[in-house]
């Protein structure tokens, strides 16, 4: 069969973050260099291939990694790691996935614990963790004023993001409206 008579596949890619990391932009630019045009909830579709940046965005456990995997596979969708390159359809590549996973969970869970210690460090030392709050007194204040005089949305977002105060995105801002 030549190239042009080859049955085309369809590709879905998975990108996924973390708290860690909350830019999902190298995944997401690797999966389109692979050909992925774009992401999708779900993967429904016999002959699908199912493509991750990297096994561990699959899942937060090996039970959830695998759990994943074998709905792909009951509906017919392979899968594809871009990092790993494992053939998930032979027997070794089976077991080598499951090692990944066991370590992908292991470095998860180091992870937590490490940020537990660094939250509770940061406790002791008198610091309030966490992100600080994108809703300073002076913008509640200006989004205030302006809901009471019947503006609404994306007006007062773009009044209240240039003011004193941490960087805020529009979901902080309809969050706190939402309030």
């Amino acid at each position: 069969m030549s190239e042009s008579e080859k049955p085309l596949v369809r590709k879905i890619g998975y990108a996924r973050v973390s708290i860690a990391d909350q830019n999902p932009d190298l995944q997401i630019q690797a999966l389109k260099d692979y050909g992925v045009p774009e992401a999708l909830r779900f993967a429904q579709h016999p002959g699908t291939e199912f493509v991750v940046w990297k096994l561990d965005r699959l899942g937060r456990t090996l039970e959830g990694i695998l759990e994943v995997l074998n709905l792909l596979d009951e509906r017919g969708i392979s899968f594809f790691s871009l990092t790993e390159r494992v053939d998930v359809t032979t027997p070794m590549g089976k077991a080598m996935l499951q090692m990944m996973g066991v370590v992908a969970e292991l470095e998860r869970n180091l992870i937590v614990e490490r940020t537990k210690a660094g939250i509770e460090r940061a406790r002791a030392r008198g610091e309030k963790p966490g992100r600080p709050i994108a809703m300073a007194d002076e913008r509640v204040e200006v989004a205030d004023m302006m809901l009471q005089m019947g503006e609404r949305g994306m007006t007062v977002f773009h009044k209240i993001k240039n003011l004193t105060g941490p960087p805020i995105s529009r979901a902080a801002y309809y969050a706190w409206q939402k309030e």
